[in-house]
């Protein structure tokens, strides 16, 4: 999921994030949802742990920006309410 940049900080992601969530929990088959993150986005962090998710793992030097420079992503999940 990406928010343009002139789009971001009005609340859009958390909508788009909310109406995946609700479509996943009315999903029969559907128990988990999981997202990676690169650990520098720290308000999409903020907002996907506001949202439930928590950190499972944490990969290292995953991506090779264009500047050379490599950045860790993170693994975040969390489960329905059809967890089992």
């Amino acid at each position: 999921m990406s928010v343009r940049k002139d789009w971001r900080n009005k609340g859009i992601g958390r909508v788009l994030l909310e109406t995946l969530l609700q479509w996943a929990e009315n999903h029969p088959r559907i128990e988990k949802v999981f997202l990676e993150v690169f650990v520098t986005n720290e308000w999409a962090i903020h907002l996907y742990r506001q949202m439930g998710f928590v950190t499972e793992g944490r990969r290292v030097k995953q991506v090779q920006l264009h500047d050379g420079e490599y950045v860790d992503d993170l693994i975040m999940a969390r489960f329905t309410n059809k967890e089992k």
